[in-house]
């Protein structure tokens, strides 16, 4: 288990480059955040330098629990390695493969529940921030990671591309 402590309330404005978990109580979808810019791989697409400000207030509106791994890593390639990627599939590929790909390349991680401690041991998480996880905004929580299989990552993407298969 991956125990995350102090983590504070997000500031009114983010600067610097971040790794974002959404909904992290369960299987969280994760993005990175660099230039106001945000990086995702959905079930329907690779999200290639979309409008964050926008994209986080509809996610705050809709009170969905958010943390924020403020990030010490070099995203220069993060264009170029996100646009190898189509779509995340139930079989093979996940929201971490690109992410995993840009912040620690050389890691064995098959889960953020394994990667966010080795990105710590390397020293690329400088602060860990949080939104919609606390009714005390004012004092830093802790938070333990959800542990979760493969399986239950194919079975939610598959969920998904039944959901939205006619919209």
């Amino acid at each position: 288990m991956t125990k995350i402590k102090g983590i504070r309330p997000i500031q009114d404005s983010l600067t610097g480059d971040y790794l974002v978990l959404i909904s992290p109580e369960s299987i969280p979808h994760l993005l990175l955040v660099t230039k106001d810019t945000y990086y995702s791989l959905t079930h329907k697409k690779s999200v290639i330098g979309g409008a964050f400000q926008p994209y986080l207030k509809s996610l705050q509106r809709k009170k969905h629990q958010l943390l924020f791994f403020q990030l010490n890593a070099d995203l220069t390639e993060i264009d170029l390695i996100f646009k190898k990627y189509q779509k995340v599939d139930s079989t093979s590929i996940t929201c971490l493969n690109p992410i995993k790909e840009v912040l620690l390349p050389a890691s064995q991680a098959n889960f953020i529940f394994e990667l966010i401690p080795e990105l710590m041991q390397q020293n690329r998480i400088t602060a860990v921030y949080q939104s919609n996880m606390s009714d005390d905004p004012e004092n830093p929580i802790d938070f333990e990671l959800s542990v979760y299989t493969k399986q239950e990552i194919y079975s939610y993407i598959d969920s998904l591309n039944k959901k939205y298969a006619h919209k």
